[in-house]
């Protein structure tokens, strides 16, 4: 009878992530769903045309309030470096509570996850470029520590989810929705670079919340995606989010990679405490591009073996650059 409970809630929170991603990378129009001061109309989509006029060449390089969420941004990932060099896993629910506060309440949630990849190209040209090098080249060295700490839209979701009722998507389904992410990121990537237009401002998941306004699909997705967030684990970072999916991919060639050593007791300590799932087999294997660096495996690993690794180096003697593997006690041993 448990089983059969269990199974019935899963099969209604796969329904109901694939509603969601049906409505979203619809290419939907606020026109059909009223006006007024509760439902705003998304801004037009843009276009990336290079400017014509003196007029335009004469913009600002910092439109709108660019330069103070690069700063912003800046501290938070200096605060979260510094969290994650020392191993302070401890505070990490702070830079999640003010990044919620400050980056969504104040700022009214950036980078948007839906129209970030989009906007790289529409504003390559104006200090947009920083603020998206501030999370791309950390993604480079240490992986998703963006998605992990300080976007505002992942932060809301885990601060929301409840551990008591927890539920997880059998892991067969969960292998297939996975992809939906990337699969999300490659239409956007594809129509922004055919049309030059944006579409999808202002429709993810608490972005109604953030600026207290939206129309009736952006409102109901972040009910839906606030619901699910209580039972689920970051649901819309784990399956929708095609920003996550970048740093995803990003990801996998990362300079310091979390990894498992020989004095691994094959426990399965670890994998039980990940909630994104990104620790599995036996022995354990960490993927790269789904660990959001929270910490959680390495503070309750009994033997401390999962460790920082730089995996290469570039070694400018002899012939030339080549890459070289780091020396380890044991590599043959060594499990990624």
């Amino acid at each position: 009878m448990r089983r059969n409970k269990k199974a019935f809630l899963a099969g209604v929170m796969i329904l109901v992530l694939l509603a969601s991603l049906l409505l979203t990378v619809l290419p939907v129009s606020a026109d059909d769903f009223g006006s007024g001061a509760k439902f705003d109309s998304p801004n037009k989509e843009k276009s990336f045309n290079l400017p014509t006029t003196t007029q335009d060449r004469e913009k600002p390089y910092f439109l709108h309030d660019q330069l103070i969420k690069l700063i912003l941004l800046l501290g938070f990932m200096a605060a979260t470096g510094l969290i994650i060099i020392r191993s302070r896993y401890k505070y990490r629910k702070i830079i999640l509570i003010a990044s919620v506060a400050v980056l969504g309440l104040y700022l009214g949630g950036f980078l948007c996850s839906l129209t970030a990849i989009q906007n790289l190209f529409i504003k390559w040209q104006t200090g947009y470029l920083l603020l998206f090098l501030t999370v791309l080249i950390p993604a480079l060295l240490w992986g998703r520590i963006f998605c992990g700490y300080i976007c505002p839209f992942g932060a809301l979701q885990e601060l929301l989810h409840f551990k008591r009722i927890s539920r997880t998507i059998p892991s067969v389904w969960d292998r297939y929705l996975t992809r939906a992410k990337y699969v999300l990121l490659g239409y956007l990537v594809v129509r922004v670079l055919v049309t030059g237009q944006v579409i999808l401002q202002g429709y993810t998941p608490f972005k109604a919340l953030f600026t207290w306004g939206g129309t009736p699909l952006s409102i109901g997705l972040t009910l839906t995606f606030a619901i699910l967030s209580l039972i689920m684990y970051r649901p819309f970072c784990r399956y929708l989010c095609p920003l996550g999916a970048f740093l995803a991919l990003l990801s996998r060639f990362r300079l310091f990679k979390l990894k498992v050593n020989s004095d691994c007791a094959d426990c399965g300590l670890c994998e039980k405490v990940c909630k994104f799932r990104a620790i599995a087999g036996k022995p354990p294997r960490i993927d790269s591009s789904e660990c959001i660096l929270c910490g959680a495996c390495l503070e309750k690993c009994p033997k401390k073996a999962i460790v920082t690794e730089r995996t290469i180096i570039w070694d400018i003697s002899g012939a030339g650059l080549c890459p070289v593997p780091i020396a380890e006690k044991n590599p043959q041993k060594m499990t990624d």
